[in-house]
């Protein structure tokens, strides 16, 4: 009984994880024949049936005792459907924090990445996820100097970026990798100028992000503590900070890592929080 109850759990997991290998099989034929992975049908629909696959994973997840936190990392567009989204804003375990990779906004150069949305698209899922997520805090990684990325295509992204005010977003200079058809293309900036936009888009960013952590002061928080001295300062992440990558909350307390505490915010210092355990 105990069996058969584990199998038609599991069922629907691997069911779907073949229509997943069975799409690939077909996306990778389609890219054999000369097909673009972005025109590509059997690609989309492979991304498709990732996004459901990730949904039974994570209904999964969540019934797992002493899981307070998951975080998402690398959700590409085109696997965020209407089932996920809901999934993630009704789940209290799923934080409200989402890396989407979107990398470039201009539909040209989506098309050179052989992304499959363009940035109408983009758009319209952001404004979506911020409407049905509160509290969505949103991390992206973008790429500067990629080949065909002019002036014109380069202000575009900015503008892009001041209109989404997403919270966190790391950025890296177009750099040539042996064997990719990027690699290719000799319509390619200079790796300064390619860095000097990069470096612009993290002037901006700094901007966005600090007008973020201003509208945190006062406001009471989880932190999940990571260290602690004999002091009795400790830092810790809220579910907005991935790990290594993001900023951190220092604060004063009796917390023990690993504790979740919170912290009441009162100041804010290049891309960090700092405030005070309440005792609760």
């Amino acid at each position: 009984m105990i069996a058969t109850v584990l199998i038609l759990s599991v069922l629907p997991t691997i069911l779907c994880a073949f229509a997943f290998v069975y799409g690939l099989v077909f996306c990778i034929q389609s890219l054999m024949n000369g097909e673009k992975m972005s025109e590509s049908k059997h690609c989309r629909n492979m991304f498709l049936l990732a996004g459901a696959s990730l949904a039974l994973l994570l209904r999964e997840l969540v019934k797992v005792e002493g899981i307070r936190w998951i975080r998402l990392h690398y959700l590409y567009p085109e696997i965020m459907d209407d089932e996920l989204i809901d999934l993630i804003a009704n789940e209290d375990k799923i934080v409200k924090y989402l890396d989407i990779p979107i990398q470039h906004i201009n539909n040209d150069i989506l098309r050179r990445m052989n992304r499959h949305c363009t940035g109408d698209e983009i758009r319209a899922l952001l404004q979506k996820l911020r409407a049905r997520i509160p509290g969505l805090v949103l991390r992206t990684s973008l790429i500067t100097g990629l080949p065909g990325e002019g002036e014109a295509e380069f202000e575009q992204l900015c503008v892009w970026l001041r209109e989404a005010r997403l919270e966190r977003v790391g950025v890296f200079p177009f750099s040539p990798e042996e064997g990719t058809p990027a690699a290719k293309m000799t319509d390619r900036c200079e790796p300064e100028e390619a860095q000097r936009r990069a470096d612009l888009i993290l002037e901006l960013q700094a901007g966005i992000m600090d007008d973020y952590n201003a509208a945190c002061i006062g406001r009471d928080m989880t932190v999940l503590c990571e260290h602690t001295t004999k002091s009795g300062m400790c830092s810790g992440r809220t579910y907005a900070d991935s790990p290594e990558i993001d900023g951190t909350v220092y604060f004063t307390g009796t917390a023990k890592p690993g504790d979740m505490v919170t912290v009441r915010i009162s100041g804010c210092d290049d891309g960090d929080l700092a405030g005070e355990q309440i005792q609760e």
